[in-house]
C-alpha cells in the first residue's frame, strides 16, 4: 500500500507543474476550417478557449486574411472576451483564402495559429456517377459463413492449445 501511495504521489508531483502551464486555443471560427463558403462573409470569427488580452490603444491580436490572388483582405479586430472579430474586404478571387492568426490570451500566453478555407461563388452540386454499394443476399451469406469460419477456428486453436498446456 506505502508502494502505491508514493507511485501515485510521485504521478501528482509530476504531472501538476505540467497543468498550470495550459494554453489558449482555437475553439471554432466562422467560416469554419477546411470549409467552403459561397457567399463572401464581411467579417470572421474566431473563439478561443480563454480570455484574449486587450491594452488601450494598442492592437496586440492581430489576423491576417489572404486570398487566392495573395491579396490582404482583413480589415479591424474586435475582442470581446475570447472573441475576435476582423472585418474582411471583399473577395473576387475564388480559391484557398488563408487565415493567421497571433492573439495573446488573457494569462499572457501567446499563440500563433492558422487555418484555411475556400471561396467558391457558386458550387453545382453534381451527380454521384460511382456506383453505390449493392448489398445482397449473397454478400450477407459470405460475410455470415466467414464470421462463422473464423469463430470456429479461433475456439478450436484455443482449445488445441488448452489440451496441449495440460
Amino acid at each position: 500500500m506505502k508502494r502505491f501511495i508514493l507511485l501515485l504521489s510521485t504521478f501528482f508531483l509530476v504531472l501538476s507543474p505540467t497543468l498550470g502551464y495550459a494554453h489558449t486555443t482555437l475553439i471554432s471560427s466562422d467560416p469554419k476550417p477546411d470549409s467552403v463558403v459561397q457567399t463572401w462573409p464581411d467579417h470572421l470569427t474566431l473563439t478561443f478557449g480563454e480570455p484574449l488580452q486587450t491594452l488601450s490603444g494598442a492592437e496586440i491580436n492581430k489576423v491576417s486574411v489572404t486570398n487566392a490572388s495573395a491579396e490582404s483582405l482583413e480589415g479591424s479586430t474586435t475582442v470581446k472576451g475570447a472573441v475576435l472579430t476582423v472585418a474582411v474586404a471583399l473577395n473576387s478571387a475564388e480559391g484557398p483564402v488563408l487565415v493567421n492568426y497571433r492573439i495573446a490570451a488573457a494569462d499572457g500566453h501567446v499563440l500563433d495559429g492558422e487555418y484555411s478555407f475556400s471561396y467558391k461563388k457558386s458550387v453545382a452540386v453534381a451527380p454521384s456517377s460511382a456506383p453505390q454499394p449493392h448489398h445482397s443476399s449473397k454478400n450477407f451469406a459470405l460475410v455470415a459463413t466467414s464470421t462463422t469460419l473464423i469463430v470456429i477456428g479461433l475456439l478450436f486453436g484455443i482449445f488445441s492449445y488448452r489440451r496441449n498446456k495440460d
